[in-house]
């Protein structure tokens, strides 16, 4: 019986021990703001990150995450461009491009 009391104490200290060294680890951890202010100031950001896309005249929306990006843009690899670049953003659940391929 004590043999069964020890290994429950330590289990119960083992589990403390992990306990307490997640908390200071979620503690450490940033937050990223996933409201869809941030996530659609994320996705601009990024955009004008990437001057060789042109992207200067678009417009970017957010809803529930779901991404808007509306506007025209000069080719088709500019296009796929745009859509490499924003599914990268945190906080993206679903991308809607209505975009217009100028020729």
């Amino acid at each position: 019986m004590p043999h069964k009391l020890g290994r429950f104490l330590a289990a119960a200290l083992l589990a403390a021990v992990a306990a307490g060294a997640g908390a200071g680890c979620l503690q450490n951890m940033p937050t990223t703001d996933m409201s869809d202010a941030a996530v659609t100031a994320r996705v601009k950001a990024e955009l004008k990150a990437h001057r060789n896309a042109k992207v200067q005249y678009l417009d970017v929306s957010t809803n529930l995450g779901v991404v808007t990006i509306s506007g025209m843009v000069d080719s088709a690899e500019t296009r796929r461009q745009v859509q490499k670049i924003v599914y990268r953003v945190p906080g993206l659940k679903q991308l809607i491009l209505n975009l217009l391929v100028q020729e």
